[in-house]
């Protein structure tokens, strides 16, 4: 139940964020609130269960957890005027719209340099840990949690708004979200910590995202690219380790008969945009998540590469 639990509320907590960000605003407060919803739901899911609808209770809480940092802050700052005119609404109705990938463009704003842009999206939208984060880009965990911590004072300094890009802005922010999507599968497909080889809740919030973006961009080759390059790594994942998850040992005769399915998702049954990669455009030329594709009988390594092109930009 606690692993059931755990998986339930790192799936929960980018929505919410999300949804929360939405109808109040202020990213280091919502994201405090959030924290305390899940908190609340740790303490009381295992003693009263689950409810039926975790993503309307997680934003009920939230919300008044929200309502409550904001009247104290009001009066910590002796503002009785302004908190008198700007009276708190009831919290509204959880919204049935996924705004995880609004989200993770917000986490990708310009003001913000590359590796904040990064490290910013794998906490809020990944829902990595600080040191796990650190494991991923190579760097110290404390350095991890300073550009979390000013790429939020950045955000709110900017003014950005909860919304998704223009088609002007967005060539500026979707290179860091495909490296942020890329990484978030790598830490699923191959976990920096824990018993498990695989954090499958990683790598298939890391798909469902692409395949967002996708339908999106249904032009960009990269994304396409990225799309098919996760599907195909996926596939390989069943074989990488025995039924009661231990490593395996040499590969069999019939072992491969466990990657057919995926194997050909990835190589050209996909669906069309809005869910795979079977219209890319050549417009544009190779890059770095295309060219993966052409290597035939070597396997990508995911994590290697993308921190090459992290650490590159």
């Amino acid at each position: 139940m606690p692993t059931e639990l755990d998986d339930l509320l790192r799936v929960q907590a980018p929505i919410v964020l999300a949804a929360l960000l939405r109808a109040r605003g202020g990213f280091d407060m919502c994201e405090d609130a959030v924290q305390k919803a899940l908190m609340a739901a740790a303490v009381q899911w295992p003693v009263e269960g689950v409810p039926g609808n975790p993503t309307g209770w997680l934003t009920r809480v939230a919300s008044r957890r929200w309502t409550e940092m904001w009247r104290n802050e009001t009066a910590r700052r002796r503002r009785e005027g302004v908190a008198a005119a700007l009276t708190p609404v009831d919290p509204e109705p959880a919204s049935t719209a996924d705004d995880s990938l609004t989200l993770m463009f917000l986490c990708c704003h310009p003001a913000l340099t590359r590796p904040s842009q990064v490290a910013l999206t794998l906490r809020a939208c990944g829902g990595l840990t600080t040191a796990e984060i650190a494991r991923g880009l190579l760097v110290p965990e404390a350095t991890v949690g300073q550009r979390i911590s000013r790429a939020k004072q950045r955000i709110k300094v900017a003014g950005a708004e909860f919304r998704m890009p223009s088609p002007q802005e967005r060539p500026q922010r979707v290179a860091a979200v495909r490296d942020v999507l890329y990484l978030i599968f790598n830490e699923g497909y191959t976990a920096s910590s824990g018993a498990s080889l695989n954090r499958v809740e990683l790598t298939t919030e890391a798909i469902r995202l692409t395949r967002q973006l996708r339908a999106r961009l249904p032009e960009d080759g990269e994304v396409a690219g990225l799309l098919a390059l996760m599907l195909l790594t996926d596939a390989r994942r069943p074989a990488r380790t025995g039924p009661g998850g231990e490593l395996p040992g040499p590969p069999s005769p019939g072992r491969g008969d466990r990657l057919d399915r995926g194997g050909a998702d990835g190589a050209g049954r996909c669906p069309p945009p809005g869910g795979g990669v079977s219209t890319a455009t050549p417009r544009q030329g190779p890059r770095p998540y295309r060219r993966h594709l052409r290597l035939p009988d070597q396997p990508p390594s995911p994590r290697a590469r993308c921190r090459v092109r992290v650490a590159g930009r």
